[in-house]
Order: structure tokens, then sequence, then C-alpha cells
């Protein structure tokens, strides 16, 4: 069987948050753009769901901000097509509607992520502790009520600069339990100076080198997972073991995930939604079959397994795949996308 394909789609690209270096740009999330049932249709309409199995990533700028009778007709819409599809959403958490939480249990199995970060993000007014603020209370709501929600931490500059401890404080204090993390990218910087690879790959900008990064999370796991993990708490990354597959987000990922906006452009990963460099096409001029087939999409299919290579004499290059495949592998700083110290004390731990 074919591995798995991911479908995110942005139901919208509008947002309730302000997040200063987001992929979307400000102009689309300020714009109330709505995806249609008939482009969603042609989206999923493709040979390459067949046969495979499938998850559905709902997306935005914010999905929640359509309401939820639109969404549910989306979601509905996804169930007439592919009716063994897994459905799921990344929302922000600022705001948490009743009916979120009664879709999630109905529709995605029960589940949903979100992303975080401890600087940086602001409400639409400007206030980053207004924002913290409607996050910690919309996560709060998910795990009250029964609903895991996920957190993604982006780590930015910010966060990394705050510190082991207070993310540390944050997480005992809310009443989540499962958190993963994420390197963290310079959207704003590269928008506006954008430079791609000849495959069409955007050479993005790191917020932090690799060293800080991992040096972040190797304190967060010395000084503080002992006591987390007693309250319940699973941090992914220090749970994660030898020779199973790499679990940071996008690794080797560029021929099962196609990204849906809602104007009808198609890309691969959905960090290049508003990157139109990236674009195998548009939805309304041609064919879906036919944007997997092209030339752009293949040539990132094949920068993709050739930035491996620099991995080559790594002892972990068969689980790990290289990290993040939408950032350089190397960045000067002594340290890896996949996270090189962290495989090494993972490895001493199952030894």
């Amino acid at each position: 069987m074919r591995s798995e394909a991911v479908g995110f789609i942005n139901v919208t690209r509008q947002c309730n948050v302000d997040c200063k270096r987001c992929y979307l740009t400000e102009e689309h999330r300020s714009a109330k753009e709505r995806l249609t049932v008939t482009t969603l249709e042609r989206f999923l309409k493709s040979s390459f769901w067949n046969e495979r199995e499938c998850t559905l990533i709902w997306e935005g700028g914010e999905p929640t901000v359509i309401g939820s009778q639109a969404m549910q007709l989306l979601v509905d819409t996804a169930r007439r097509i592919l009716p063994s599809a897994r459905q799921t959403m990344v929302t922000n958490c600022f705001s948490v509607p009743d009916w979120l939480i009664a879709m999630v249990r109905a529709e995605f199995g029960g589940v949903v992520e979100t992303t975080f970060a401890l600087g940086h993000k602001f409400s639409l007014a400007g206030s980053e502790a207004v924002y913290q603020e409607r996050f910690l209370a919309g996560l709060n709501k998910f795990w009250i009520e029964g609903v895991p929600c996920v957190v993604n931490v982006e780590l930015n500059a910010e966060t990394v600069r705050m510190g082991p401890q207070a993310l540390a404080d944050l997480m005992t204090k809310s009443r989540c339990k499962a958190w993963e993390f994420d390197i963290s990218v310079d959207f704003s910087r590269f928008l506006q100076n954008p430079i791609y690879h000849a495959s069409s790959t955007p050479a993005l900008p790191l917020t932090v080198p690799y060293r800080k990064a991992w040096t972040f999370l190797a304190e967060l796991r010395d000084r503080h997972y002992a006591k987390l993990k007693d309250s319940g708490i699973q941090i992914g990354a220090f749970e994660q073991k030898i020779e199973a597959p790499n679990l940071q987000f996008n690794v080797l990922s560029e021929d099962r995930f196609l990204t849906l906006n809602p104007d009808g452009t198609v890309t691969t990963n959905p960090l290049y939604s508003d990157l139109s460099e990236t674009f195998i096409g548009d939805l309304h001029l041609g064919d879906i079959n036919e944007m997997i087939a092209s030339r752009n999409r293949l040539s990132r299919v094949s920068y993709e397994r050739k930035r491996v290579r620099a991995c080559r004499e790594c002892q972990h290059v068969s689980y790990c795949g290289g990290g993040p495949a939408h950032v350089p592998v190397f960045d000067g700083s002594g340290e890896c996308a996949g996270g090189l110290g962290l495989w090494d004390s993972l490895r001493l731990q199952s030894a």
C-alpha cells in the first residue's frame, strides 16, 4: 500500500490572531475568503487519494471563523467523496465555541491540534497578553470537555529567549497533556526578499539557530520533564523511539502532501500556502491530476530526496530522514534540522 496521503484544506486564510511571522500574508489574513463546495470537490476527486490511507486536515487562517454551518457542509462533502478518510483540524484556540467541541467529537475522532509560542503572537488589537490568556482558556476548554488538543510549540526566538522554565510553568498551568515542537521559520523576512532553489523550494530563514533550539529542548527535558511527566504531561520528542519514523512535521512528505487554498490554488506543504512560486496549479483553470504530475511538484519531490544526501554519514538518517524538509539540513551552528543531539541522547537511553 502507498504511504498515507495528507490533504491540508484552507477553508479560509482569514485569521483572528496576528502572528508576526505567519506564512500567510497580512492581506490574506484580513481577507474574508471562503472555500466553496465545488472547489473542494475538484480537489478531492483525484486518484491521488485512492487505495491508500488519507487524512484531511481543516486549516486556515483560522477555520472556525467561517462558522459551524459552512464548516459542517465542507466536512460532509469530504465524507461523501472520501468516506474512509480521517478528518481533523488545526485551530489556534483563540476562540473555542461549543459547536467546535461537538464537531471534534462527532467528525474528528475526538482529537484536534493547535500551535503556540511564548512570544510574537498577538490579538488583532495588538495585545500579546490577550492572546496568551485566550489561547490558554481555549486550550483548557478542550481538555476540560474531554477533547485532547495537541499543542505544537513553535521554537521561535522569543520562546527560546524566555527559557524552558517559562514553558514548563505554562504546561503545568494548563490542562493539556500532549505537547510537540516545531522548528521556527521567519516568513515575514522571506516574503520581503523571497529566494527559491531551482526546484521552486523556498530558502526559508530560521528565527533561531538549531543549536539554541535543541539546547532549549535538552534543558526542558533534563530540568523539568520528570516533574512534568509525573503530572501526566507527555512530550512526543522525548518519547520518540530509536528506529521509529521521525515525528517532526514535514519529514520526506513532499510526495504525499497536498494543500488547497480557498481561491482554488494548490501547493504541497501547507507552509507554502501563500508562496505562489510553489503553486502546482489552480483548480479553476486545470485538473488536479495534471497538477500532481506537474514539473513544479515533481522537482520538489526530487529536491527533498537529494537534500537528505547531506545526512548520509549520520547513524540516524534511516529514521530521522533529515528533519523538516522546508528548512536547511545544516545552519552552521553545529546542529541540524533533525536534532542530532536529541537523537544521540535517545540512543543512549535505549542502549
